[in-house]
Parts: C-alpha cells; sequence; structure tokens
C-alpha cells in the first residue's frame, strides 16, 4: 500500500451555487475521512462561454485538503465522477454552465493544472490551506 500524500483540491461552480458545492463537499466528506474545506469565494468568470447565462453569472469556489493512499490518476477519476454526479456535462459546459468543476490541484508536493494557481482566488485560499497545515501540525 502506497503511503499517505497530501492532496489540494479545487472546487468550482457557477450553476446552483449552494445546493451543488454542497453535494460535491459530501461526496468528498465520503472519500477522504480528514477533509477540510477553505472558506467559499466568490469570483467572476473567467473566459467568454456561456452566451445563455446572464452576463457575469459568478462562480462559488472553494478548496479542499485531505490525505490518501492513492494514486494522483486514481485520485483525479474519483473527482471526476463526482463532476458527474452533481450533474455536470459537455453539453453544459458547451453553452458555459459549469455544474461542478472539481480538480486535483496537488498531489504529494506535484502541482496540476498550473493556470490556475495564478489565479488571485487560488492564491487566497492557499494561504489559507498553509494555515490549516499549520494548525494540524501544531495538534499533531
Amino acid at each position: 500500500m502506497k503511503e499517505r500524500v497530501e492532496i489540494v483540491i479545487a472546487l468550482g461552480t457557477n450553476n446552483d451555487h449552494e445546493i451543488s458545492m454542497f453535494k460535491a463537499r459530501q461526496q468528498l466528506e465520503v472519500l477522504f475521512k480528514d477533509v477540510v474545506f477553505t472558506q467559499q469565494l466568490w469570483t467572476d468568470p473567467i473566459g467568454s462561454k456561456g452566451q445563455n447565462l446572464p452576463m457575469g453569472t459568478p462562480f462559488l469556489n472553494c478548496l479542499a485538503i485531505a490525505h490518501t493512499n492513492h494514486g494522483a490518476k486514481q485520485v483525479a477519476s474519483a473527482l471526476k465522477r463526482i463532476e458527474v454526479r452533481c450533474g455536470d456535462t459537455r453539453a453544459h459546459r458547451m453553452i458555459g454552465v459549469v455544474r461542478m468543476d472539481v480538480d486535483l490541484l496537488l498531489y504529494n508536493g506535484e502541482r496540476y493544472h498550473e493556470e490556475d494557481w495564478n489565479r488571485s482566488y487560488i492564491q487566497t485560499l492557499m494561504k489559507e490551506i498553509e494555515a490549516i497545515r499549520n494548525t494540524a501540525e501544531d495538534e499533531g
């Protein structure tokens, strides 16, 4: 069995914000017993998809930190299944509706979705992740 490694997960939605976030968080709590979530931040949409959406439909975002014995590919696959269970589809994405986006940002120190790391909300929430880490170290 692999050793436990730290992961950081990004969650975001621009549709049925609170319900979608609740569903995704609930599923992450089942997968990762030690998961801790950051605050949720509202952000402006990036890009111009979604001609049928009201202009500037905001996103609700947060990060999660947890530990796992599974490999990065297994974790990423599990996160994609959460998106599907939250009702996310390619057809929705084509018109700019993101029911739930759940991405693996960090796996055992290795960064994924490199373009996301430059976004201000990710940088803000990563500071909160660092505080969560420090609290866990103090308690451990």
